[in-house]
């Protein structure tokens, strides 16, 4: 059973979080939800409250078949799905043909993300050091961070231990096998230093309805960075998707 956030009231709209997130990244959007949507934010397995299962082992179609079970539960298979970085790859892995519409925020691409093998220390160190981790987020976020960052902070570090390294190893050992055929919004924040235009372009393309649309003064977290704008992308493309 995941724990999760839920706000507002109409289509479901589940909000899938990164690498070192929890569902309180979008506490924001969440107290200030856009007409017509059910938000639900959940923790994915090993994330914030949500516990792994002994001997879980991180991996996007682990990810993907627990956020599937949820919508069950929830009765939101017929809804949107939005990922961000991480929680992208999830979400992909996740669409049904019952899926409404995919909206990805600065995501991982379907053809995996490769972390160069010399990072994986670092990874782990995120475990004991905080200052360490909170310089890492907040590069994600360069343009603005909520007060309560260093609650988002604290989030990624009472991760899993398996997720340190696992999560980074599971996308680059991930590739989305099929393509969604419904409609896919590819939302890119032009600061991000993760993820390129190119590669948020490519994967746009992938999609048969795939488009893309490049925010300038955004980094990898129009979550944190800009909510209001990301509560006006959402509600044109649930008018889109539902109408």
């Amino acid at each position: 059973m995941l724990r999760y956030l839920e706000a507002g009231s109409g289509t479901p709209v589940v909000l899938v979080h990164g690498n070192f997130a929890c569902k309180e990244w979008w506490r924001e959007l969440l107290q200030d939800p856009p007409k017509g949507a059910r938000l639900l934010a959940p923790d994915l397995p090993g994330f914030g409250e949500s516990p792994a299962l002994e001997g879980f082992t991180p991996s996007i179609p682990a990810y993907a078949e627990a956020l599937r079970a949820f919508l069950q539960e929830q009765g939101a298979e017929r809804g949107v799905l939005v990922g961000h970085s991480l929680g992208g790859a999830v979400a992909m892995e996740a669409a049904t043909e019952k899926t409404l519409g995919l909206l990805l925020l600065n995501s991982a691409p379907p053809t995996g993300l490769a972390t160069p093998e010399a990072y994986y220390p670092i990874l782990e160190s995120y475990r004991e050091n905080r200052e360490a981790l909170a310089q890492a987020l907040a590069a994600m976020a360069p343009t603005r961070r909520p007060p309560w960052f260093p609650e988002l902070v604290a989030c990624g570090q009472r991760m899993h231990p398996a997720h340190f390294q696992g999560n980074a190893r599971a996308l680059a050992a991930w590739r989305l096998a099929k393509p969604f055929v419904g409609p896919v919004l590819v939302v890119h924040g032009a600061l991000d230093p993760l993820i390129p235009q190119e590669m948020a372009a490519a994967t746009a393309a992938f999609f048969p309805r795939g488009r893309l649309r490049v925010l300038e003064g955004v980094g990898h977290s129009l979550n944190l960075e800009n909510p209001g704008l990301l509560k006006e992308i959402l509600e044109g493309f649930l008018k889109e998707v539902a109408g």
